[in-house]
C-alpha cells in the first residue's frame, strides 16, 4: 500500500531530513551546515525550500507492518524528498532537488517541481533556471516532463566526479 504523501514549504525544523535525504542521494547537491542553514537566515538571495513527506505512520501504512519501529525510525511523518530554490524576481534558480531512492517513480519529484512552479507564477517570475549532471538522465526526463527546456551546456561544471552540467529553462509566461 503506498503511504500518504504531501508537499509543503519547509521550516528550520525540517533541516535534519533536509540534510538526511540530501546526504542519502547521490545526484543531490551535498551542502555545508552553513549553506543549509542560509537557506532560512539569508534573504539575500531569497530562498525558498519544500519537503514531501510520508504521513505513512499517521495512516498506519507503515512498509514493516511495526508502526512502533517505524515511528522510531521516522517519527510520526518523515521527508522523502526536497527541492530549494533561489526566488530573486524575475528569474528563479532550481538549487538542489532530491527523492529517497525508495520513493522515486511515485510522482514527489513531479509534485515538488509543480509546487515550484506554482509559487514563481503566484511571485510572478518570467523563467527558472537550474543545472543537472549530464548523465543524471532520471532528473533530465522529469525536467523536460515538467515543462523544461535545455538551454545550453556548461563544460567540466561539477566535480567529484568531474562531469559537464546541462542547463536548463522554465519560461513561465506566454
Amino acid at each position: 500500500m503506498t503511504a500518504a504523501m504531501k508537499i509543503r514549504l519547509a521550516t528550520p525544523a525540517d533541516l535534519p531530513q533536509l540534510v538526511a535525504i540530501s546526504e542519502a542521494t547521490d545526484s543531490a547537491a551535498h551542502w555545508t551546515r552553513q549553506q543549509w542553514l542560509d537557506i532560512f537566515d539569508s534573504q539575500i538571495p531569497a530562498r525558498l525550500a519544500w519537503i514531501a513527506w510520508s504521513a505513512s505512520d499517521d495512516a498506519n501504512e507503515d512498509s514493516t507492518g511495526d508502526a512502533a519501529e517505524d515511528a522510531a525510525a521516522h517519527g510520526p511523518a518523515h521527508g522523502v524528498g526536497f527541492l530549494v530554490a533561489q526566488c530573486g524576481s524575475p528569474e528563479w534558480e532550481l538549487e538542489n532537488m532530491a527523492v529517497l531512492p525508495a520513493f522515486r517513480r511515485r510522482g514527489v519529484g513531479a509534485a515538488l517541481l509543480s509546487a515550484l512552479l506554482g509559487q514563481a507564477r503566484a511571485r510572478h517570475a518570467e523563467r527558472i533556471l537550474l543545472e543537472v549532471r549530464v548523465s543524471n538522465r532520471s532528473a533530465i526526463r522529469l525536467y523536460e516532463q515538467g515543462g523544461f527546456q535545455r538551454l545550453a551546456r556548461r563544460p567540466g561544471y561539477y566535480r567529484n566526479p568531474a562531469e559537464d552540467a546541462l542547463i536548463f529553462v522554465h519560461l513561465l509566461w506566454d
